[in-house]
């Protein structure tokens, strides 16, 4: 029989016919699986042939219907093919004429290159870079070694050597085969060449690379991100079933070697933006923990946890998705809140009293107007959340003696007096009526597992590690034993939108020699990341361990493309929510499922009145996103924090005016105290910033009246 590869990009095109034209890609790629090479060259329903003039002479074509077409290549060991492209008549023509497979000579991979759009990319680069004559090249700090070491195609090294921004250098990766693309972004930052061949190639030895064996070059490490050899029955169809979810399969070198190394020696942090993939390391790291237990470890043995429940609820599904049923027998999925909840119940013999937030208020205000206390009820609750709580302090005195670090407020020891009555006569309360904070119970589950022998988990996977607090840090630390491959981390800081900021050493968690950061976004389109990034700023970003982190070319980095996104100015509400109806309903048109459309917003409150809106105008049903993430067919729309850990291919962020965004109650007072009000304000801008990077390839962004503060810098542009 044949063996079938499939690339990447089929996939999402694949995902992108209508359902008659689907059927008949799978049932054609059935027949590739099942037919011997000579079967396929004869049978007449597949249509398999050479093209006349073409670039490259291994690529056929295959007839899908009267509209589409797709490529495939003929790798030459009379077995092997490569399903690599659908398209329109128009659009395979074009790909025949321009496109070549060869290996890579230096990493061994198998790639597609674009003869034609390079030749025009890098002519046109020349043009450009020619206008900036006495600035400094940006690969000045690279020798010519450092290009070939990393497979880069020498002929390109004249248009390198005068690129002198990171816009020049854009243009010309755009047609480039990914690993080469990957090498140049790289080679702009400092990292030394022999640890970046490794995140791109593996353990490939340059030296051993056979440029004839188009076989072996299909499962090399560098081209596992955009090709994939079938290998079992039931796969193919499993793949064309979700042709989105290329994440189970195709992973980069880099995602590989995080994921499936056999042995960590401690704690793990893996650091990356939105859409590298973070927590398709931590899923991938949760099966190949579950792969390694023997047959006797009967029960949860690895516990994946996150912050809120709606994540956990996509992570549970999502790891179904990878290893079934029988992997969620070795794996539990939990939100930090409900293990700490369950651990505390156990341990006491009754469900515990959590009170909620406006509850909790309502204490702090009381305390305030009964005994004359001079702070503010958001003050005193972060003082006892980010102070206190954080540093486990118990009494009067460890408070007196704790570090303020980061605090805006400055307290003498008068001030502290009164922040420490004020928490004491909150906690009576909570004390008389039993109940208590998540975080309260984060404290006391951790206490108990302190004294227990045998830990609950033998491996933790931690994913959105940002929005952690250290009380739940140490409850994690307490729920697995200090040893090898313990706690794998996944987060990233400019992520963060919950007021919480903790340092892995200062709980005990150590990660030294053990940090690692993704690179490459895989889910929003280039035009999409930029906007967005430029929205962030630069910004006070830490790597979750107290070391900064920020954002940069080398470091961060799309290479899917796509249109820019829209911004949608109105003079009122009613004009703006038919913008956003018209939107919606261009984008249906366009073949998007309305379950693959998001609507974003801000405010719970301004949710009913958006679903009515679209419904009303576009025609379209509409669904709310709520903590149960099951729903039907429908647009979905939610809060911009029910959107964190989800992906659509449009999303539309509404009522985006300084009014509303930032929240007015999500900002502390400036006068009280202007680096709270600050740390809440980049809060914000996180949030805003976590809705923009849900979108895989439409961006529409509406308001009505003033728009958000924060759209300045992309307004400006």
């Amino acid at each position: 029989m044949a063996k079938l590869a499939l690339s990447r990009d089929l996939l999402t095109e694949f995902a992108r016919l209508e359902k008659r034209a689907q059927s008949r890609v799978s049932e054609l790629a059935d027949k590739f699986q099942r037919m011997t090479a000579q079967e396929l060259r004869s049978a007449k329903g597949i249509h398999l042939e050479s093209y006349n003039n073409g670039r490259d002479p291994r690529a056929k074509t295959i007839r899908i219907d009267s509209n589409h077409r797709g490529v495939v290549i003929d790798i030459g060991d009379d077995e092997t093919y490569v399903l690599t492209h659908i398209g329109t008549h128009d659009q395979i023509d074009r790909w025949m004429m321009q496109n070549v497979s060869r290996v890579n000579e230096v990493t061994g991979a198998f790639e597609i290159v674009n003869v034609v759009a390079i030749e025009e990319a890098v002519e046109d680069t020349q043009n450009r870079a020619g206008q900036n004559a006495g600035a400094t090249p940006i690969f000045a700090h690279r020798p010519e070694k450092d290009f070939r070491q990393l497979g880069v195609d020498l002929d390109l090294l004249p248009v390198l050597r005068v690129i002198t921004s990171e816009e020049q250098l854009e243009a010309l990766l755009k047609p480039l085969p990914q690993s080469q693309a990957e090498a140049l972004i790289c080679l702009t930052g400092n990292e030394p060449v022999d640890v970046l061949f490794g995140q791109i190639a593996g353990d490939v030895d340059p030296g051993s690379v056979d440029t004839t064996d188009l076989a072996a070059a299909l499962t090399a490490p560098a081209s596992r991100s955009q090709f994939h050899v079938l290998t079992s029955e039931g796969e193919l169809a499993d793949m064309l079933a979700l042709p989105l979810a290329q994440w189970r399969t195709y992973l980069h070198t880099s995602q590989q070697q995080l994921a499936y190394r056999p042995v960590y020696n401690g704690s793990v942090r893996v650091t990356g933006g939105a859409g590298t993939g973070k927590t398709v390391v931590a899923m991938h790291r949760a099966k190949a923990l579950a792969d390694q237990l023997s047959d006797a470890e009967s029960g949860p043995q690895i516990l994946f946890t996150t912050f809120t429940r709606n994540l956990s609820q996509v992570i549970e599904r999502d790891l179904r998705l990878l290893g079934g049923g029988d992997l969620l027998e070795h794996v539990e999925v939990l939100n930090v809140d409900r293990l700490a909840y369950r651990i505390v119940q156990e341990a006491e013999g009754a469900q515990p009293r959590v009170i909620d937030g406006s509850a909790l208020n309502d204490y702090w205000q009381d305390v305030i107007d009964e005994h004359g206390i001079e702070f503010t009820r958001e003050f005193l609750h972060s003082e006892w959340e980010q102070v206190i709580l954080a540093q486990g302090c118990l009494s009067r005195s460890d408070y007196f003696n704790a570090p303020r670090s980061g605090r805006g407020l400055r307290l003498d020891r008068r001030g502290r007096a009164e922040v420490w009555k004020a928490v004491e006569l909150v906690n009576q309360r909570l004390a008389t009526r039993n109940e208590r904070t998540y975080l309260q119970l984060a404290q006391a589950a951790a206490g108990y597992l302190s004294t227990r022998a045998v830990k609950p988990y033998k491996h933790i996977v931690v994913d959105e590690a940002q929005d952690l607090h250290e009380q739940q840090w140490r409850l994690l630390r307490a729920a697995a034993p200090t040893g090898p491959n313990d706690l794998f981390i996944v987060g990233d800081s400019h992520q963060r939108i919950y007021d919480r900021k903790s340092s892995l050493s200062k709980v005990d968690i150590n990660i030294r020699g053990r940090s690692h950061r993704l690179r490459i976004n895989y889910r929003t389109t280039h035009e999409i990341l930029g906007w967005a990034l430029t929205l962030l700023g630069e910004g006070d970003f830490d790597d979750l361990d107290g070391g900064p982190d920020n954002h940069d070319f080398a470091g961060y980095h799309s290479y899917l493309h796509g249109d820019a996104p829209e911004t949608s100015a109105n003079r009122s509400k009613r004009e703006q929510y038919e913008a956003l109806a018209l939107r919606v309903r261009s984008w249906v048109e366009l073949g998007i499922a309305p379950e693959d459309i998001g609507i974003a917003v801000r405010a719970q409150g301004n949710v009913d009145a958006i679903r009515n809106a679209v419904l009303a105008g576009s025609g379209q049903p509409a669904v709310t996103l709520d903590q149960n993430l099951e729903h039907g067919e429908g647009v979905r729309i939610g809060t911009m924090h029910r959107m964190k850990g989800l992906e659509f291919r449009a999303v539309a962020i509404a009522d985006a005016d300084d009014d509303t965004i930032p929240s007015r109650n999500a900002l502390t007072a400036r006068h009280a105290d202007e680096v709270q009000y600050r740390a809440d304000l980049q809060r914000e801008l996180c949030l805003l910033y976590v809705a923009c990077t849900r979108a895989r390839e439409h961006l529409w962004i509406g308001w009505s009246g003033k728009p958000s503060r924060f759209l300045g810098p992309v307004l400006d542009r």
